[in-house]
């Protein structure tokens, strides 16, 4: 895996004023290799303006734009990184709004923008051309295409060409795998316009890595503002924005030099990754509204409509005070406010045995209370007892067998009292415990539908930390604020005073540890790629030797437990990618973690 460095970037220009743009472009390109940079974008227009309506025109303007290009090209041989430049091309008697990767002394390609803003339209021509004259060099246009450099494909479209009806990148993708795509561009600023763009980037940036570089501050304000963002998203998701400053990624590609001998090389690599983020699975925290109300919409719609399908107006959940149980208590609330059906349907019990704390308990009572929603109990030692004494158990060994029995009495009254009220058990395991098999198999591994398992327990406490901040209901704040607080643990065991004795990070390692990894291999990154992504994610927090650990751990209990995940409950996928055994990741039951295992082992 070799790393590149790209940067989307725009500077404070001057409208017609091309050697002063030019000497900052230089400088930009200056600081940018130093700092390891491999692609850098520049918005469009970057050597003039976007805005400079018929001034385009002028044959100075032309020139000189014209001499400037030719001045970086030769300038570039004495740099490693790719840069784009955007100008005005003539060909014959028409105008081009063209775009031009530049790298080490060579033009490598040229782009032309032919979706016009409204007054471009007087301005630029939009007929296809094949090739451009640059110093007596042909250059030639790769609209709709792609660039290859050591086996990565590069495309770029400008502007509003992502506009189109089938944008330009999308066009690029069908013809060939496209690595990354570059979009310099001049979007117009106006109210609720940056989720416009955002949601645009989240959809082309599907299965490749996007940058987009705007025009922005020193544009013209005679009718309009510009956008200003530089916005980079992999996969569709936004990786990082802002206004009039600088973005940059670090990311692995499996370059191929050997196969691509001719032509230009990445060859000023990253060794190192400087920086990886130890959360690339939640959402930016101005989006975190907006992700959390989607969150609630979803899982509360699928609810609804396997309650309307099977003919079910009861829903039975078992609430212990912890995470899990609270968040699916929470999504069916707002299932039921949504459909108006009454509380009382809501049937909440809770079982505490050998292990249940007096933590936990407590919350139960109170977060049931704040929500208005009667809570049950029934104590299940006795009935635990006599099963453990019907086997054979001795009841006082604290064996596999004594904790999952608690956990399999718990499902059989949860199903009992579901056949006698005609409701729908609510399972609550989440992507985490399923990842590592965290669950009593045919015990809480099983409900009739479940509501949290395509989120990791680092998602769950971020959804439920929002509400903490937003709700006015400040007997659910307080309620909710502790059991972010309350350490996470099956309490199956304990040693008799009250207090939470069994914790889970203890014996499977720490969640922002296994959602990181859960993230990462359901991607498909190799475990040594994890391993050192983890590293630089999480070096403030683990040692190096912490952190491989627990990623052998992860493999081991990953493939250990398939047999469970492939049996799981129904329940929506709310994020991208499950292990559901139907529209999830798939794997055998039988599959060996030997070869994960023993490359960590090399390192």
């Amino acid at each position: 895996m070799d790393y590149l460095k790209l940067r989307a970037s725009n500077f404070e220009i001057k409208i017609g004023d091309i050697s002063y743009n030019k000497e900052i472009i230089k400088k930009a390109i200056i600081a940018a290799e130093k700092e390891g940079v491999n692609i850098l974008l520049f918005p469009e227009l970057s050597l003039i303006g976007a805005s400079l309506y018929d001034g385009y025109k002028n044959e100075e303007i032309i020139k000189k734009s014209k001499d400037a290009l030719i001045d970086l090209k030769r300038f570039s041989k004495d740099y490693d990184l790719i840069f784009s430049i955007g100008l005005v091309i003539k060909d014959g008697y028409d105008l081009f709004n063209t775009v031009l990767l530049i790298k080490s002394g060579d033009i490598l390609g040229a782009f032309t923008k032919d979706k016009l803003k409204d007054y471009e339209k007087n301005v630029f021509s939009t007929k296809k051309i094949d090739c451009i004259n640059v110093e007596d060099d042909f250059v030639v246009i790769f609209n709709q295409k792609s660039i290859n450099i050591d086996g990565l494909n590069i495309a770029l479209s400008i502007g509003e060409n992502e506009y189109k009806e089938i944008a330009d990148s999308l066009i690029s993708k069908s013809e060939d795998k496209i690595d990354i795509v570059l979009n310099p561009a001049s979007y117009i600023r106006y109210a609720g316009s940056f989720n416009d763009v955002k949601n645009k980037i989240e959809f082309l940036s599907q299965n490749t890595l996007y940058l987009s570089a705007n025009s922005g501050l020193g544009e013209s304000s005679t009718d309009f503002v510009y956008e200003g963002l530089n916005i980079i998203a992999n996969d569709g998701k936004i990786k990082n924005y802002k206004r009039n400053e600088s973005v940059d990624i670090v990311k692995g590609f499996d370059l191929n030099k050997k196969e691509f001998l001719d032509g230009h090389h990445f060859n000023n690599l990253v060794n190192d990754l400087e920086y990886y983020d130890k959360f690339p699975y939640l959402p930016k925290d101005c989006d975190k509204k907006m992700y959390v109300e989607d969150v609630f919409d979803i899982v509360s719609s699928a609810l609804i409509q396997r309650m309307k399908a099977i003919g079910c107006e009861n829903v039975i959940l078992g609430l212990s005070g912890g995470l899990d149980s609270t968040m699916t208590l929470l999504f069916i609330v707002h299932a039921f406010k949504k459909v108006n059906l009454p509380f009382e349907n809501i049937h909440l019990y809770t079982m505490p045995a050998f292990g249940t704390s007096k933590r936990t308990k407590s919350n139960a009572y109170k977060l049931s209370e704040a929500l208005g929603i009667k809570l049950n109990e029934i104590v299940i030692k006795d009935s635990v007892n006599l099963h453990l004494k019907d086997i054979g158990h001795d009841g006082i060994t604290k064996d596999i067998a004594y904790e999952n029995s608690q956990a399999r009495e718990r499902t059989q009254i949860l199903f009992d009292i579901g056949n006698m009220k005609n409701a729908l058990v609510i399972g609550t395991g989440d992507k985490s415990e399923i990842s590592q098999g965290f669950a009593t198999y045919n015990g809480d591994h099983m409900s009739s539908y479940t509501l949290n398992s395509s989120l990791t327990k680092t998602e769950l406490r971020y959804i439920v930390s929002y509400l903490v901040e937003v709700t006015e209901n400040e007997d659910l704040r307080q309620v909710l604020d502790d059991i972010l607080k309350t350490p996470i643990s099956p309490e199956l065991k304990s040693n008799d005073d009250g207090n939470i004795s069994q914790k889970t990070e203890d014996i499977i390692g720490p969640y922002e540890l296994i959602d990181f990894f859960t993230y990462e291999f359901l991607n498909n990154i190799s475990a040594k790629e994890i391993y050192k992504k983890a590293s630089v994610a999480f070096k403030e927090e683990y040692s190096k030797e912490t952190i491989k650990k627990w990623l052998i751990s992860f493999y081991k209990r990953l493939t250990n437990s398939q047999f469970k995940r492939s049996v799981s409950v129904d329940g929506p996928a709310i994020t991208k990618i499950s292990f559901s055994p139907r529209t999830g990741f798939m794997l055998p039951s039988d599959m060996s973690s030997k070869i994960f295992v023993e490359s960590l082992e090399t390192i």
